[in-house]
């Protein structure tokens, strides 16, 4: 309450209020209703990275679209910093390893608590920078040092405020649950949908299934069934479980580890839709017409049986022939799921949804779970698709039944995408000679038509980054907006609710407005916070997000670090004056700084995003392939500098 007073009095007196992110280079954009505001680096008067900020708009625009300055901070989001700890005779300071924690701390002899000259610490804030004076603190714990093993992902762990440990109290409520599918069957509308062909399909490296598929024909219908983990019938609104479950809004998944957001006793164990074990589920039962159009839906509380587990390799091994089906229950159902979740796709693409053509790395680590050895790249597949398109549909359908019903909800919104990115973007559809140049205010349905344009193309991984970062960031509200990328009308999370807060909310106000129950508590009094909760869980999820990207830049410096001058090809991803950003096949990147191509004098060309030497004509492209040297890293920044081979 009182910070939305402070809010409303910022706004009051003609401020934009929105949260901060600060680049490593030490601008920043401000997130508000109104759009992204550039600020730069002298204009951030001592906020800092996540912080929400009241800012007054600048004259005219700057070359990264509407530019201001920050005015006042409205609310800290940090309260403390991790850092390298300097003695400087009787004081210490902490250098933050964040780049985009842009102030040092200073912290008196005495609250040092033993730290000495290069460890790395957190400092507990007791003063924040102002345009004048500089923050202040005091050593609230040593983490390690500089080069231990392990110790650059203790570091992201602590720069990004992830919890690690559960409070007792939420232990003992973990502990003290029982599975209680009998009771649950006897006490609630629950249907009983153990007889039902059901299978898992996930990960192969997977700990928890929060979802399941079922398939029938029912009067000629196709009948899908998308079963998913009932944690919210294990979890009660305002419990210990249900606090902490709300504090970390996501289970986080770095290189070595997961932070799951419920303890493994539920998120691995009674909520977890494990094969051959009787599970609570909140089912979406859909019946699909030839089209894969949804006629008829039921939502509805159930308890079901996982009959087999399979994991995304195997069942596309399956479908092309290349391994026999386990048994023809499972044939005909993974054969029916592919037929119709193709079809399904179609449609959502034919709409305007994008279908983007990404991939994912996944470091593989030695067996002492701190080496990285390998780099598995994983692509789309088939199989995945097929749980993917499934998973959009029941989210759609969820989501498009509460609007109908009128109740309160948690949405997923995408709003269109930001102008002056697209302004870049278009630039560069216009130098590959893309027939599709002019993106301003283009449809879901444009973007679609250049990614399949780009398919098999030597852009096409380039084309398919530029444009999800012209994307706005999804993000979760209490009110009804589109869903861009999707082309969706009404959308929401519904089906991860074992790894994502925003799920189990839907699920809760699902169940009352079934029940009609909304008006009573605790439903109730949980609505009447479902703005902030909103986003907070849209703060933490980019945390957690920043958090595993940082994990894997890290692990993939310190893997190219045991490859130093050799040769490898990569992608030019970024052009600028300082030099070309590379991503190798394994998605690494590096810079190759101008100061190491030696051979010229280049200067960026911005018209056509290009580096051009002045004497011999030479010129590097974006989207150009080339070959680089490794020739040097630093792990802690996750940095890899190149050169041209």
């Amino acid at each position: 309450m009182a910070r939305r007073k402070r809010v409303e009095k910022a706004k009051g007196s003609g401020l934009i209020v929105g949260r901060i992110t600060v680049n490593r280079r030490g601008y920043g954009f401000v997130e508000a209703e109104e759009g992204d505001i550039y600020i730069g680096s002298r204009d951030i008067a001592g906020a800092m990275h996540r912080d929400v900020v009241g800012v007054r708009l600048t004259p005219g625009r700057s070359k990264q679209g509407r530019s201001g300055v920050v005015v006042k901070v409205i609310e800290r989001a940090n309260e403390t910093v991790v850092g390298r700890f300097e003695r400087h005779g009787r004081i210490g300071i902490v250098v933050p390893t964040d780049p985009r924690i842009r102030t040092e701390v200073f912290v008196p002899g005495r609250e040092a608590e033993g730290a000495t000259d290069g460890d790395l610490v957190v400092a507990r804030l007791t003063a924040y920078p102002s345009r004048h004076n500089a923050a202040q603190g005091v050593v609230e714990e040593v983490i390690g040092r500089e080069g231990e093993p392990g110790i650059e992902i203790e570091v992201i762990i602590r720069e990004h405020g992830l919890r690690t440990v559960f409070p007792d109290e939420t232990e003992a409520e973990a502990a003290a649950t029982r599975l209680d599918i009998e009771s649950a069957l006897a006490e609630e509308d629950r249907a009983d949908l153990r007889d039902v062909f059901t299978v898992t399909i996930d990960p192969t490296d997977a700990r928890d299934f929060d979802d399941a598929i079922s398939i029938e024909y029912v009067e000629g219908r196709l009948r899908l069934g998308v079963h998913i983990a009932d944690v919210s019938h294990y979890v009660p609104v305002d419990s210990a479980l249900d606090r902490e479950a709300r504090r970390r809004a996501t289970s986080v998944y770095l290189v070595d580890r997961v932070l799951p957001m419920l303890p493994e006793e539920l998120s691995n164990g009674i909520c977890s839709l494990n094969p051959g074990e009787e599970r609570l589920a909140f089912s979406v039962i859909m019946d699909l017409d030839k089209d894969a159009t949804v006629g008829s839906y039921r939502l509805t509380p159930s308890v079901i049986r996982s009959d087999r587990r399979f994991d995304y390799e195997t069942v596309q091994a399956c479908l092309d022939g290349a391994r026999p089906f386990p048994d023809e229950p499972s044939e005909r159902l993974l054969t029916e799921f592919a037929r119709v979740a193709a079809r399904i796709g179609e449609r959502r693409v034919s709409r305007g949804g994008l279908d983007f053509e990404t991939v994912e790395a996944k470091v593989v680590l030695a067996e002492d779970g701190v080496t990285p050895v390998d780099v598995k790249v994983r692509e789309r597949t088939q199989a995945t698709n097929m749980i993917e398109e499934a998973m959009i549909l029941a989210n759609e359908v969820v989501a498009g039944h509460m609007t109908r019903a009128g109740a309160p909800m948690v949405y997923r919104i995408h709003e269109d995408p930001d102008a002056d990115a697209l302004a870049q973007v278009a630039v560069v559809l216009k130098e590959f000679d893309y027939p599709i140049k002019d993106v301003h205010g283009a449809s879901p349905a444009t973007f679609q038509r250049i990614i399949r344009f780009a398919h098999g193309r030597p852009e096409k991984v380039l084309i398919n980054s530029l444009l999800l970062r012209a994307l706005q960031r999804a993000r979760y509200t209490d009110y009804l907006g589109a869903h861009f990328g999707l082309a969706s009308e009404a959308y929401c999370h519904f089906t991860s609710p074992i790894r994502r807060y925003p799920d189990l909310l839907v699920h809760r106000l699902l169940k009352a407005q079934l029940s009609g129950s909304l008006r009573e508590e605790p439903v109730s009094s949980m609505v009447e916070d479902l703005e902030w909760l909103a986003e907070h869980c849209s703060t933490m999820e980019r945390e957690a997000e920043a958090a595993e990207d940082d994990s894997v830049r890290v692990k993939l410096a310190e893997l190219m670090g045991q490859h130093i001058d050799e040769v490898f090809e990569g992608l030019i991803t970024g052009v600028h004056s300082f030099g070309l950003f590379i991503q190798l096949d394994n998605t690494a990147e590096g810079l190759v700084h101008v100061s190491a191509m030696g051979d010229d004098y280049y200067h960026l060309d911005p018209e056509r995003f290009m580096l051009v030497g002045e004497e011999r004509g030479r010129f590097f492209r974006l989207g150009e392939r080339v070959r680089v040297r490794v020739a040097g890293v630093s792990i802690p920044a996750g940095r890899i500098d190149f050169e041209l081979a």
